[in-house]
């Protein structure tokens, strides 16, 4: 009988790996998907983990969309942000399909790039990394309404919210 990883295992050896090495480069786009696909898929481990096992922790959530919209509501919508910035990837557009497309806050993959602050005005936006080298440069992405946000700031409180709700203390 195979072992399920528990949400903890999960989190330590997946959300955290990833979420560190993206802090190690935010500058690049790639561990910044990465670590936003860990974080959003820790939710699925987490509900259906256990349902299973220790059914008290989601019994209030019918199903595992309900148990996201109060993550959400619990990391000032980020996680639908970082949910769906994972899913653009997966699905490459999410716009295309109205039911799906109105679970997203982003519509594209295209919507997430890096961006170069020099003199705290905004120098250049692309969506190619302009110096790997440069610590200047961040991950940004742009919802559906035009708001530009950081990455490296939704992160962090999607990441704070887990190691709240698996009582796991944050390591770097």
């Amino acid at each position: 009988m195979p072992i399920n990883m528990t949400p903890e295992e999960y989190f330590e050896a997946f959300t955290l790996g990833n979420y560190n090495d993206f802090l190690d480069n935010p500058s690049s786009v790639m561990k910044a998907f990465n670590s936003a696909v860990a974080a959003s898929h820790l939710a699925d481990c987490y509900y259906n983990y256990n349902k299973k096992n220790n059914p008290g922790l989601v019994k209030k959530y019918k199903r595992l969309t309900d148990f996201i919209r109060f993550i959400s509501q619990n990391t000032n919508n980020y996680f639908k942000d970082i949910r769906s910035i994972s899913n653009a990837y997966k699905h490459l557009y999410t716009g295309l399909k109205k039911n799906f497309a109105k679970y997203s806050t982003i519509s594209s993959a295209g919507t997430i790039e890096s961006i170069v602050f020099e003199n705290e005005g905004i120098n250049q936006i692309s969506e190619e990394l302009i110096d790997k080298n440069t610590s200047d440069l961040i991950v940004v992405y742009t919802r559906k309404t035009g708001e530009q946000i950081q990455f490296n700031k939704a992160i962090e409180i999607v990441i704070n919210f887990w190691e709240s709700t698996i009582n796991i203390q944050f390591r770097k």
